[in-house]
């Protein structure tokens, strides 16, 4: 659906800006197929209760976006800025997140079922209490990134900086490291228990294991 304040774009068609769109799905309860934008912002919006099938989105901003029980499936994120948004109770399905930008955003109680991040800068991003599916990050900047009491299946690591990532009360069993940087990770110990990490990697850990490494 696209609706309201219609705007001529470069090939003289006519469309709704990706606010007034968002905002015009809200209050009709309607959801949103098929869009395709390229820096378009919608940033500080709040929106609930409305789901994005099969769109596109490139160069888009949506910093300080509020937004609860919304539904992303079969959509694509290429170089679009995230940070410091909440999405909660959101569902994340066939996902796939491009050299964007999600610095503090949160996404807490959330379902992710074959999502994608790549060669994107995650600094502080928070999954707290969320389930990740068939997920992969490749070459993310994971710094201080939070997944505390998250359930992790099949979820790998490539090439990612988690450096003093929080992985508290979530099991790694089945996570293979090796590849990532994990300096200062925080665990209390248990959850380590399954992971694939290497031998330099294991001497940094096995603190947590109560071991004396000579």
């Amino acid at each position: 659906m696209e609706s309201q304040r219609p705007n001529t774009g470069e090939n003289g068609e006519v469309r709704v800006h990706l606010r007034e769109t968002i905002a015009s799905a809200c209050e009709y309860e309607e959801d949103l197929r098929g869009l395709d934008r390229n820096a378009e912002e919608a940033e500080c919006m709040e929106f609930s209760g409305i789901g994005f099938h099969g769109c596109r989105f490139e160069n888009c901003r949506f910093k300080n976006c509020r937004a609860g029980n919304v539904y992303f499936e079969d959509t694509v994120f290429i170089g679009c800025d995230f940070s410091n948004a909440l999405f909660t109770d959101c569902c994340f399905r066939r996902v796939e997140f491009r050299d964007g930008k999600m610095l503090g955003t949160f996404f807490p109680d959330s379902i992710w079922e074959g999502a994608a991040f790549a060669s994107c800068s995650c600094k502080w991003i928070a999954f707290s209490n969320a389930k990740l599916k068939n997920i992969k990050f490749t070459s993310c900047g994971l710094v201080e990134s939070s997944f505390q009491d998250c359930t992790l299946k099949s979820v790998e690591f490539g090439d990612c900086d988690l450096r003093k990532s929080d992985f508290l009360h979530t099991p790694l069993k089945g996570v293979d490291l090796t590849g990532d940087e994990i300096g200062g990770l925080v665990v209390s110990g248990p959850e380590l228990r399954g992971a694939a990490v290497n031998m330099m990697q294991a001497c940094d850990l096995s603190r947590y294991l109560g071991l004396i490494v000579r």
